[in-house]
């Protein structure tokens, strides 16, 4: 399948000028949309509100809409495109991407940087490192949205660590908490994020705070912890930071958007 990227600029640009995140943007949405007329004044102005209406970006990317475009947030928005407009389900096994050196430089960019790369959307640079601030060349860029859209362009890492944290679902963690009453049902979102609605009983530690210090959950390693999040991306990391840090007992059940809990 043969995929023609238009960078939505007047003039076609040199592949390897750095792409900003008005020129990305345009190109992913543009691909999945078609052309889209200007709501106001900047000839992007359609594909960037489109962009934020879906949640695709952010207010920062708005913010630095015409500096050279971050890798780490290229990765989030083809990763959201994917979740948005494609309806593409995310890979269940990424503990391919824990060979990237810097995968956990960005807490709030782990799942995205994951994903895009064991997908084999985004690869790794030199020294098993993604470059999660480094930036993309136009011709980078028009690759990435290549293999977004076409699947049989995509180059799939796999291997890697495998996860030790185990899985269970709701009622078992119910009954886990009810036979030891030390177990710790952790909320690992943004404290915002929790006062829009948590799990009763459960407590925010936000998955920022367990990177830089897991110990910072409990002084017992043997501690039953029971982590959640909203799509099961934070609760995998933070259950893994966890276990890196010597706890013995850590599990995750399915994020509030998998699950129809009753919230408070």
């Amino acid at each position: 399948m043969e995929t023609a990227i238009d960078f939505g600029a007047e003039a076609k640009p040199h592949p390897e000028d750095h792409v900003t995140t008005e020129q990305f943007v345009t190109m992913v949405v543009r691909s999945s949309k078609g052309n889209i007329e200007p709501t106001h004044g900047s000839w992007s102005s359609g594909y960037m509100d489109y962009a934020l209406y879906k949640g695709i970006i952010e207010d920062y990317d708005l913010t630095n809409i015409s500096k050279p475009i971050e890798r780490r947030s290229a990765a989030r928005i083809v990763h959201e495109t994917l979740l948005t407009e494609f309806g593409e389900r995310d890979e269940y096994e990424w503990s391919a991407a824990e060979n990237l050196k810097d995968l956990y430089s960005c807490h709030t960019c782990v799942m995205h940087i994951a994903q895009m790369y064991v997908k084999g959307i985004m690869l790794g640079r030199d020294h098993n490192l993604f470059d999660a601030a480094g930036s993309l060349t136009h011709a980078e860029a028009a690759a990435i949205v290549v293999r977004m859209l076409d699947r049989e362009q995509r180059i799939p890492q796999t291997g890697g660590r495998v996860f030790q944290s185990k899985s269970l679902t709701p009622d078992e963690a119910w009954e886990l908490m009810l036979n030891d009453p030390t177990g710790m049902l952790v909320d690992v979102r943004t404290h915002e994020e929790y006062q829009t609605g948590h799990i009763q009983e459960s407590i925010c530690i936000p998955l920022r705070d367990i990177s830089n210090n897991p110990f910072s959950v409990c002084v017992r390693k043997d501690t039953p912890l029971i982590i959640y999040c909203q799509r099961g991306y934070k609760s995998s990391a933070a259950a893994q930071a966890l276990i890196d840090a010597g706890y013995s007992r850590v599990y995750t059940i399915p994020g509030i958007e998998q699950y129809p809990y009753n919230l408070i």
